[in-house]
């Protein structure tokens, strides 16, 4: 039988296309990479909670075993205005990750960020008392208790309640509330959520000595009145060059002084940098997009900065590996470099590098060297 050019390269086209669909096939899922070390999570955003084509799910349900809402359960988002509830996003978080047997993290009860002034006054809007806060934190606790904590199993109850140095935040909670606003949101958490419910306390800068050591000071408190702290999450907002990985495995040590076991809540690395800025205070004043800041506007990185990024995940991952006997939980913080945040904070509107997926859903060399570096421990 002769074989035409045509037919041959029909052939060759097709047998190209099976082995790059064998090669994507033979991808080790994240999760699998991992099996027996830790859980691998990933974040809903708000585009992936109202459109159920997302192409972010086939991402989540290929590599990814534990989920966290981006901002659907927090307070502003969930409920705006005194008698004004946006419930959906949440409602499709938890049945999603009902439907797909993910582990869901609430995130968050209580922040000083993204809570609505409306929560600290009264009608007239003056501030509330320390009784009437309490209360209105209680009502939400029973709330988030009675709609979700059937499937949600993982609450971050406070984010980011200590400053850098080890002293409380003067948010409007504790402005109001005292120094004891901590404690008593993890007492108002184990009196309306189920008891078999794991309770965090979150924060950014997990390695800055003075946060972690009042956070080790407050956990080991906690333990001592018998409040209810199950783990303690670190956010992993890290960049480049900060923090280094003697540093992170300092404070794995140190939180494991506690007991406790700790999750990596937020983990992305910041390619691109943040200047003066470190950690994730959503507070700060955002800085404008330039050339400078904005180098590869166009999503596409010199493989140079590709292998660059990749070793830094690599060695991060190497240090968590080292410490998974502590570790319960690594989440990314989104899924792909199109949905991080870090496209909009602190320089809004620049083009990002901070997952392991690309701006096409695609693995990134940081990908293949993290799942390497999972191999080898």
């Amino acid at each position: 039988m002769t074989v035409t050019p045509l037919a041959l390269a029909t052939a060759l086209i097709v047998s190209t296309t099976a082995m790059l669909a064998d090669d994507s096939s033979s991808v080790t899922p994240l999760k699998d990479a991992f099996d027996g070390k830790f859980l691998v999570g990933a974040t809903l955003n708000g585009w992936m909670l109202s459109d159920a084509d997302h192409p972010a799910y086939e991402l989540i349900e290929t590599h990814f075993n534990s989920v966290s809402p981006a901002n659907a359960m927090k307070w502003g988002p969930m409920n705006p205005s005194l008698d004004e509830y946006e419930l959906e996003p949440a409602d499709t978080f938890a049945a999603y990750g009902a439907a797909q047997g993910l582990d869901m993290i609430g995130h968050t009860l209580f922040w000083h960020s993204q809570t609505p002034d409306w929560v600290f006054e009264d009608e007239e809007g003056n501030p509330l008392t320390r009784e009437a806060l309490l209360e209105r934190m209680r009502e939400r606790a029973r709330m988030m208790a009675a709609r979700y904590a059937d499937r949600v199993k993982t609450w971050d109850v406070v984010n980011e309640s200590i400053e850098s140095d080890g002293s409380w935040r003067k948010s409007k909670f504790q402005q109001i509330i005292g120094d004891d606003f901590t404690e008593q949101a993890f007492r108002i958490a184990m009196e309306e959520l189920p008891s078999d419910c794991v309770f965090l306390y979150n924060d950014y800068s997990m390695t800055d000595e003075g946060r972690r050591d009042a956070v080790v000071a407050m956990a080991k408190d906690f333990q001592a009145k018998g409040i209810k702290i199950d783990g303690i999450g670190m956010q992993g907002h890290w960049g480049m060059d900060f923090p280094d990985t003697k540093d992170i495995a300092a404070s794995f040590e140190a939180y494991a002084s506690t007991g406790l076991k700790v999750h990596i809540t937020e983990l992305d690395i910041d390619l691109l940098g943040r200047d003066r800025f470190f950690g994730a205070n959503v507070d700060i004043r955002k800085i404008e997009v330039t050339e400078e800041n904005n180098p590869f506007p166009d999503g596409k990185l010199p493989p140079e900065e590709e292998e660059r990024f990749a070793t830094r995940y690599a060695e991060i991952f190497d240090t968590l590996l080292k410490h998974s006997d502590t570790i319960e939980r690594v989440t990314f913080w989104g899924v792909t470099d199109q949905d991080s945040w870090l496209n909009f904070f602190p320089v809004r509107g620049r083009t990002n590098f901070a997952l392991l997926f690309n701006r096409e859903n695609e693995p990134k060399p940081a990908f293949h060297r993290v799942v390497e570096t999972a191999k080898k421990h």
